[in-house]
């Protein structure tokens, strides 16, 4: 029985290209998948002079960092914030996962504002951790 309509033939179909659609496919689910799984660090937006210490052990990389200026100023993420911030903060980048958290505090920073950062950070988050220089 011969189907009527239909112009070519099975034999004029394959005329030896090659269909790149489901390349493009993987290519693009693949794609998503790294954008999704990647994950970001923000960094804290000021440069400050971390303290030496007698003993350092290095943290995962992946973690919420925050920064102590000189001139008593908290950032995070390169804006300046409040201190009542940053439970808030820390609950937003953590999604989920109980990261832990690194503050770097310039060596001439108040040590009482220090306190009251780690405070603040400490009713949140799993850890909190001060970084300092490695020792020499």
């Amino acid at each position: 029985m011969r189907l009527y309509g239909r112009s070519k033939s099975l034999d004029d179909e394959q005329d030896g290209s090659i269909n790149v659609s489901p390349l493009i496919d993987v290519v693009f689910i693949l794609l998503i998948f790294f954008i999704v799984s990647a994950t970001f660090v923000s960094i804290p937006g000021v440069e400050v002079v971390r303290p030496d210490a007698q003993t350092a052990d290095s943290l995962k990389r992946n973690s919420i960092l925050f920064a102590l200026s000189s001139e008593d100023k908290i950032f995070h993420g390169g804006e300046e914030v409040q201190l009542p911030e940053i439970p808030r903060l820390i609950e937003l980048g953590s999604k989920d996962r109980n990261k832990p958290v690194v503050i770097q505090t310039d060596q001439w920073a108040d040590a009482t504002l220090l306190a009251k950062i780690i405070l603040e950070a400490r009713k949140i988050a799993p850890s909190v951790s001060i970084a300092t220089r490695k020792p020499r």
